[in-house]
């Protein structure tokens, strides 16, 4: 299994020479299966390039899973060029609110809502899908996708994909131990990550910013760093960062991360998703 990232900041994209490393763009993730198909998670500012690069490719069909209906897993949607190629199919996996939200960024009369740069026809064939039933194990090619519940406000899905042995859980937006409707226990997670190769989660606050930010809906990297030593997963992604985060300061977490996973769990690997990071999972 093949994973990109093309986007990892939260809330809202950023940019500037601090945050060059790590990249400014929000929430999108590539993973190519065994087979080759291609699943596209969120889609953040990050997709836009994605886009092109599939076209170059002349790939024509990918999937598209997405977590729930803010913005910064939305805004790259309407600058997704395959959507508006007439021989792409794009198959769509959407969170029970993201509806008429999504309906309104393919449609041209609505499209000027979210932006100017919509009014072309969107031609791609656009296949619709029923919301992933939570814990449905849904099949992608040579992969199969399991919609997993997650802690954040106005309702959010994570998904667990696995192909050939190796398996991804990406939990972008989850506050690990706060309910905010829909969500699982600590222990309920660790055994959904239960030994996966890949835990790519929310990262987005330090241990004293969680403090005052409780209820937001994001977790810190330690939460996050609690979950894969439990789970006894062999890689951490942190993701989900800050919009005001530099490369310093991520640095600097990661090394923290680091020494605390070196004391406690010798075997885990952590580092900070940037944008543009490949992981062959193999």
């Amino acid at each position: 299994m093949f994973v990109r990232c093309w986007g990892a900041r939260g809330n809202i994209p950023t940019s500037g020479t601090q945050m060059q490393f790590h990249g400014g763009a929000t929430p999108c993730l590539e993973i190519r299966t065994y087979d080759q198909s291609v699943i596209i998670c969120d889609a953040g500012t990050g997709i836009r390039k994605l886009g092109w690069t599939l076209l170059k490719e002349q790939r024509l069909e990918y999937t598209l899973l997405l977590t729930h209906a803010h913005d910064d897993h939305l805004a790259g949607l309407p600058f997704f060029e395959p959507l508006y190629e007439t021989n792409t199919r794009v198959t769509v996996f959407e969170h029970k609110e993201l509806r008429d939200k999504l309906e309104k960024i393919c449609d041209t009369r609505e499209a000027q809502i979210f932006s100017p740069y919509s009014t072309r026809p969107v031609g791609a064939f656009i296949d619709w899908n029923p919301a992933l039933e939570l814990g449905h194990i849904t099949k992608i090619g040579s992969a199969f996708v399991t919609s997993i519940p997650a802690s954040h406000p106005g309702g959010c899905v994570g998904f667990k994909i696995a192909d050939r042995g190796k398996t991804v859980v990406y939990l972008p937006d989850n506050e690990i131990g706060f309910d905010h409707g829909a969500h699982m226990d600590f222990a309920a997670y660790v055994r959904l990550c239960s030994g996966v190769d890949l835990l790519i989660h929310d990262a987005q606050y330090t241990c004293d910013e969680y403090l005052s930010c409780k209820g937001r809906g994001h977790s810190s990297w330690r939460q996050a760093l609690e979950l894969a030593i439990a789970a006894g997963v062999q890689q951490l992604g942190l993701f989900h960062h800050d919009s005001d985060r530099t490369d310093e300061q991520l640095f600097d977490i990661v090394e923290t991360c680091k020494r605390e996973a070196a004391q406690r769990s010798p075997r885990l690997l952590c580092f900070a998703m940037r944008e543009g990071s490949e992981l062959v999972l193999s």
